[in-house]
């Protein structure tokens, strides 16, 4: 019962929404690194043509071996490429715009289901395009592109609840979904680094067991970036990083699960993926792979994360004083309520004609910018001028005036009759 719940029970989504938002960013800014040179990777007129890109990635093998059988398909297992054999330039970069597009409101949480089942298939399609530029930064990109596809990560920290919210569809409050695409994710980076540490120490080569793997990398130039001091890439320090890294991954594979060592080995991969991304040229892989470990934490940690955070934060909170008679209409009131996971903003009603903001010390602030400034949901209405501000203000109306009480019945009520 216990693993049967562990896998398959339902919380709090809040890290998946956090770690779509991370993915996608990431993703996002992979793809305009291929813009400079679109031609050059994805056309007939670049490094790699059609017939290059098939002879590198065939077809799947039709032969497979389990246990100690082996079996033939009747038939040849394609590869998921849409643009197989598309040979003109502007349909491929066409193409590439609908993948970015995809990009952009997967991370935004619009349309959040069909925007990330639409970026695996489009990521999918142009790294089989392509294999010989990916590395393993890519690779994971897309397995967790694919991952997302399946998890309802649109349910939090997306525009998707929020306009649900907004206009009264989505009931506020907790909501509850099925775990196991997030348990799905951790397992597999849990598996990325069993499977490194597997090849590392019994994959052919005694470079890391002896100690002295980290030095190589420091002598390729393809792989330098900002300069490291010296003594890191002599003895003793060799020895240090190589087997460290060995230490840490094993960690991040095992320990991990073991909650109260987890935040110690995840801080020790933070600092190892920190390292890595300083000193060596692998684009994107150490943010990517970072981003996944919110997957180790429960939603309900996350959003209880976020509160302690607000409580800390609270000489930043703001009081906003709605117009006098006005009240917020239930579905923007929830909305206020989601776009401000700090709980740094609180609305009242007010005495006067116009809009009021004051903070702890009671000196008056922008109402509009002050309470976007500390709404961090809010901050995705910075590109459009005003939008927060018409969002308030349509959000409000006349509030419902309290029943009024006769002495008689005020008299009544006090006997408790």
């Amino acid at each position: 019962r216990q693993i049967d719940e562990y896998w398959f029970g339902y919380g709090s989504p809040a890290s998946l929404g956090l770690m779509r938002i991370l993915i996608g960013i990431a993703v996002l800014l992979n793809q305009l690194i291929t813009f400079a040179e679109f031609d050059d990777w994805f056309t007939e007129h670049g490094y790699v043509p059609q017939f290059a890109g098939h002879r590198y990635m065939p077809p799947l093998d039709r032969g497979f071996k389990f246990f100690k059988w082996d079996f033939t398909l009747p038939f040849e297992v394609p590869r998921l490429n849409l643009i197989s054999h598309v040979t003109d330039t502007n349909i491929t970069f066409a193409f590439w715009v609908i993948f970015l597009i995809a990009c952009v409101t997967m991370t935004l949480g619009l349309w959040t289901r069909a925007s990330a089942i639409i970026a695996a298939i489009f990521m999918i399609s142009l790294h089989h395009r392509n294999a010989m530029i990916l590395h393993g930064g890519d690779t994971l990109q897309r397995i967790a592109v694919m991952y997302l596809a399946l998890a309802p990560c649109g349910k939090a920290c997306s525009l998707d609840r929020l306009i649900g919210l907004w206009k009264g569809k989505i009931a506020p409050g907790p909501v509850l979904v099925s775990m196991w695409p997030q348990r799905l994710i951790t397992f597999n980076v849990a598996l990325v680094y069993f499977t490194t540490v597997w090849h590392k120490w019994g994959g052919g080569g005694t470079q890391w067991s002896s100690g002295i793997a980290t030095w190589f990398p420091a002598r390729l130039n393809e792989f330098k970036r900002f300069p490291v001091p010296e003594f890191m890439n002599d003895m003793p320090f060799v020895k240090f990083t190589t087997y460290g890294t060995l230490a840490t991954e094993l960690a991040m594979a095992t320990l991990v699960f073991y909650r109260p060592l987890r935040k110690w080995v995840l801080l020790g991969g933070l600092m190892m993926h920190a390292y890595i991304e300083y000193s060596m040229n692998i684009p994107l892989f150490s943010f990517t792979i970072c981003s996944l470990y919110i997957a180790f934490y429960e939603g309900e940690e996350v959003t209880g994360w976020a509160k302690r955070m607000g409580q800390r934060l609270q000489r930043f909170a703001l009081r906003v004083s709605l117009p006098v008679g006005m009240a917020f209409k239930p579905g923007p009131a929830a909305g206020v309520r989601a776009v401000d996971p700090l709980d740094l903003v609180s609305y009242e009603p007010g005495r006067t004609a116009q809009w009021q903001a004051y903070d702890v010390q009671d000196r008056p602030r922008n109402p509009f910018r002050a309470s976007r400034q500390r709404s961090v949901g809010a901050w995705i209405t910075y590109p459009i001028p005003g939008l927060w501000r018409r969002m308030l203000e349509r959000g409000i109306e006349p509030a419902p005036e309290a029943p009024e009480t006769t002495p008689m019945k005020a008299k009544n009520q006090k006997a408790g009759r």
